[in-house]
């Protein structure tokens, strides 16, 4: 190994027993990889996912299930760490190498302190005990840029980007040489993702780490990285710097991914709309306002930090303060902003899943703010959500063919069971899935980009007249992505439905929509067609929100 790699992977390889017991050979998922990562380098490994980029890093941190087969070698600083097994890779991992795993919320205990959980690493690998692991603890908080009192937080208090932050400081706890992220920014909005990377990037140069991160999102690679790799099928395809990689692709799976990843640099001039004068949807003056904090509750089992934290008796807080807009029939807008801002709760107003205090909502002229659940059920059929995870979306226990069948049954429509098995046929095809393949499967049979599309195939059909769509792409690869808001793109055009599609990805929403609106704490801020937005935003917010939006391009910007 040379003397200058913090990290070498030699020639890895990956196996992992069928899940099918009929069938012979175990499964090759990491197929001969290399890689070199040198101190205080930062290395994208990039790829959709079933390429073996978690793999790869789980492998390395030896965390992988008993049923895979592993060979290559792993060298920290010189030292094959995977060679002895268990017993080997244990006195290196988290101080010689250290991982942030995907999902900040799942890596916590939820029911200990952020300071406890992080206090219990050093006491674990023996870093540090009593006053010095308080004060070890501290200091990592104040290293990633969190409060000192985030120690005494339970993980539900804090948000996704302290939660992020906290995992990050977790993982240095014992000093490691080695960092490697797996996706450290899936699902956190572009400001939040733009903080975090920033302070990955500054902990590499300050402490000398040598990062891997993990990523299916180029402009992620183009913003933190120096350099990356692509995988495909378990290989890496090409490596090399992210500029070269971006202005000289040489793989063609490189160019695809490039291709399909939205860049603000080609939003063009507006085009003549697609959607009509006649609103589908139209909302004036909402006001929503979420009820005051809960009593406290005096339960002795209830810790106090959660009495006095978690339950406070706050004055209602607008959620949403004055949101007027409208969708036409055909037109695709794209509500914008960061997590929080009151996007999903305008869904959930519009929809009648959320009381409104105060304003109008129309749907085809008929006024449906404050309507009880009874009259609401005849109209939810010409109003459809598809949910930002197509997991919860969909119901493990049934097939696809009754998931999407019941919704026809509840509105009575079909006459038969055999003529409601053709619309549901109909609408997988409107998707591009076979029904004659896909329709007595189970959701986990399918891939995140067929669940999606089954969970968009089940909105469509009752065949509605508006269609609400809370973050349908951001749980998807880019090309997986791709397909999905094309897909969109065509059915609103065909069908003539109106959709409201909440996104906290302005390259998306900029490649997409006729029209985006940009909200912040619960009010519109600023309207206007995709290039109005990009090239000419007349309020400061969108204009941070447009600088956060990580680019493909590495010549835009950096992290730094």
């Amino acid at each position: 190994m040379s003397a200058q790699n913090a990290l070498e992977i030699v020639d890895l390889n990956v196996w992992f027993e069928p899940r099918d017991t009929r069938a012979a050979d175990p499964v090759h998922t990491v197929k001969n990889l290399s890689l070199r990562v040198a101190p205080g380098e930062r290395v994208g490994l990039v790829g959709e996912s079933g390429c073996g980029k978690t793999t790869t890093i789980l492998a390395a941190m030896g965390l992988l299930p008993s049923t895979a087969t592993v060979s290559g070698e792993v060298r920290v600083n010189g030292t094959n760490i995977i060679g002895a097994g268990e017993a080997g890779i244990n006195g290196h991992r988290w101080t010689d190498i250290a991982m942030v795993f995907q999902g900040a919320m799942s890596a916590f205990n939820p029911v200990k302190t952020i300071g406890w959980q992080i206090r219990e690493a050093l006491r674990f690998h023996d870093v540090a005990h009593g006053k010095q692991a308080v004060a070890r603890c501290r200091e990592l908080l104040d290293l990633v840029g969190l409060p000192p009192d985030s120690d005494e937080r339970f993980p539900h208090q804090l948000s996704g980007g302290m939660k992020q932050r906290a995992v990050i400081a977790m993982a240095l706890a014992c000093d490691p040489k080695v960092l490697l992220a797996d996706e450290p920014t899936t699902a956190l909005d572009v400001v939040v993702q733009d903080q975090v990377l920033r302070l990955l990037v500054r902990l590499c140069r300050e402490l000398g780490l040598a990062l891997v991160l993990v990523t299916h999102d180029l402009g992620v690679v183009a913003q933190a990285c120096t350099r990356a790799a692509v995988m495909y099928n378990g290989e890496i395809v090409e490596e090399g710097t992210v500029d070269d990689l971006y202005h000289r692709p040489a793989h063609p799976y490189t160019r695809t991914l490039f291709e399909a990843t939205p860049n603000l640099n080609d939003v063009a001039a507006a085009a003549v709309p697609v959607g009509s004068q006649t609103p589908t949807l139209v909302v004036q003056d909402l006001h929503v306002t979420y009820s005051e904090g809960v009593k406290r509750p005096s339960r002795q089992w209830l810790t106090r930090a959660v009495r006095r934290q978690s339950m406070p008796g706050t004055a209602p807080a607008d959620a949403v303060d004055g949101v007027s807009l409208q969708v036409a029939e055909g037109e695709l807008v794209a509500l914008v902003g960061q997590s929080g801002c009151g996007k999903t709760t305008t869904l959930q107003a519009v929809l009648g899943m959320q009381p409104v205090r105060s304003g109008s909502i129309q749907i085809d002229g008929v006024e449906v703010a404050g309507l009880s659940a009874r009259a609401w059920r005849p109209l939810r059929r010409h109003v459809q959500m598809i949910y930002q995870d197509p997991y919860e979306a969909l119901d493990g226990r049934l097939r696809i063919e009754d998931t999407m069948a019941e919704p026809l049954l509840v509105h009575g429509i079909g006459d038969s069971r055999e003529q409601r098995r053709t619309l549901v046929a109909q609408a997988l095809r409107d998707v591009g899935l076979d029904p004659s393949r896909l329709a007595q499967r189970y959701p986990h049979e399918l891939s995140g980009g067929q669940r999606q599309r089954v969970a968009i195939a089940a909105s469509l059909v009752l065949r509605p007249r508006l269609l609400l769509a809370d973050e349908p792409v951001s749980m998807l690869d880019v090309s997986v992505r791709t397909g999905v808001l094309e897909l969109l793109d065509r059915l609103r055009r065909e069908h003539r439905m109106g959709i409201l599609m909440i996104t906290h990805d302005l390259s998306t929403a900029t490649a997409y929509a006729d029209r985006v609106i940009v909200m912040r704490e619960g009010r519109i801020v600023e309207t206007g067609t995709p290039w109005q937005i990009v090239h000419e935003p007349a309020d400061s917010y969108t204009r941070k929100l447009l600088d956060s939006v990580p680019s493909p391009d590495p010549t835009r910007h950096r992290a730094s």
